[in-house]
């Protein structure tokens, strides 16, 4: 090679190595101190968690707020990476779970075994992170787990160990063993432990537990596109989500129907409010328009949601005893088996097409009340 050429050659290598390293430290990874820091901080939680657990599982969930929460100007969404890497958990295998928090919440981290039950609970305490975060620690040594955390407890919380303790359970739910967040840990956990499909799971962890509401909303959407499917990319849906409950949240990440992209309208109806129902609309599940995107014209669906199907036939009406969560947690984890079978507990109550002019925000305008106009209300 000529002198020339070998020195071009070793000026673009440097150059290709600078930019290597910016885009790197960019993007958030080892370079970035931050980064470092939240890895630190998953492997001491995670070898904390193995010794409360008396080992290292191999089949394991991990749940965290973490991608959702803010320390001032610091994330610590990093920490995701850093679990996967204690864990092996990942979000393609949906086994390392995203739970939806607003920002200020406290971080927390669950690191659960599937096999045996047992669940680590972790909670970042906010200010040492922060103080440590401003001095640019990258690692922790010299820095104690009780510095760290301000709670780290393991708990059995496999569904069928619950049930078989449930006075024990429930006082442990009284005393806020997991911070308030004892029933969407263990149903979510317990949900994904059960193989809940991917698209479900998107809709629970949004929600930020799993309950018979958000399972509603789910079944509604697998209803409505077997009822009233999109037939091309330009169709599309309209949900008058009135009376309001849990279902939104699942309507949304299933169907995209958010409000913000005119998607959905979502009208809250009081006790007064319900009691003008006609007796057959006393079980409804909203309004759902279907447009086609080339004509432009529109037809919907008015449905019905019986809840106490499920409870007749899961048996559950009959266990009056049980305590709420109790009866929550068996509720749902009989629902997983039933997801393919919205018809149980949906009926459509009225169908009917939009005339020449109308579109389904003509439904929602102000002072317009879709539900007298539709004839539904006394």
């Amino acid at each position: 090679m000529l002198p020339c050429v070998r020195k071009i050659f070793s000026v673009l290598l440097v150059l290709s190595c600078l930019l290597w390293s910016a885009n790197v430290a960019w993007a958030g990874q080892p370079a970035d101190k931050g980064y470092l820091f939240w890895n630190a901080v998953t492997k001491k939680l995670s070898q904390d968690a193995w010794k409360l657990m008396g080992t290292k599982p191999d089949n394991m969930i991990v749940l965290t707020n973490g991608s959702y929460v803010k320390f001032g100007q610091y994330s610590p969404q990093a920490a995701l990476d850093g679990l996967s890497k204690e864990t092996g958990c990942t979000t393609g295998k949906g086994t390392l779970l995203e739970v939806h928090a607003a920002r200020t919440s406290p971080l927390w981290f669950v690191l659960y075994d599937k096999d045996s039950g047992k669940a680590v609970y972790g909670v970042v305490n906010k200010e040492k992170a922060m103080e440590l975060l401003d001095k640019g620690v990258t690692d922790l040594k010299g820095v104690t787990s009780p510095e760290l955390f301000s709670k780290i407890v393991c708990e059995n919380i496999k569904a069928d160990y619950l049930f078989a303790h449930a006075q024990a359970w429930d006082n442990k739910i009284k005393e806020k063993v997991f911070d308030g967040n004892e029933f969407r840990i263990v149903t979510i956990v317990n949900a994904a432990a059960k193989g809940a499909p991917a698209d479900f799971m998107k809709g629970v962890l949004y929600h930020d537990h799993f309950c018979p509401g958000v399972t509603s909303g789910y079944l509604l959407a697998n209803f409505l596109e077997r009822e009233m499917p999109l037939r091309s990319a330009s169709d599309s849906y309209f949900i008058i989500s009135s009376p309001v409950w849990c279902k939104e949240d699942a309507l949304q990440t299933l169907l995209n129907t958010t409000p913000g992209k005119s998607g959905m309208a979502v009208l809250p109806m009081d006790n007064q409010a319900k009691g003008k129902l006609l007796p057959e609309a006393k079980n409804l599940a909203g309004i759902y328009f279907r447009t086609d995107g080339k004509t432009k014209k529109s037809e919907a669906l008015v449905l019905t949601f019986d809840f106490a199907k499920g409870a007749a036939l899961s048996g559950l009406d009959k266990q009056q005893n049980l305590p709420e969560w109790e009866k929550k947690v068996k509720t749902v984890l009989w629902e997983l088996d039933n997801l393919d079978k919205p018809e149980l507990f949906i009926t459509v109550l009225k169908r009917f097409e939009l005339k020449e002019g109308e579109t389904p925000m003509s439904y929602v305008q102000p002072g317009v009340n879709p539900l007298e106009r539709l004839g539904l209300v006394k």
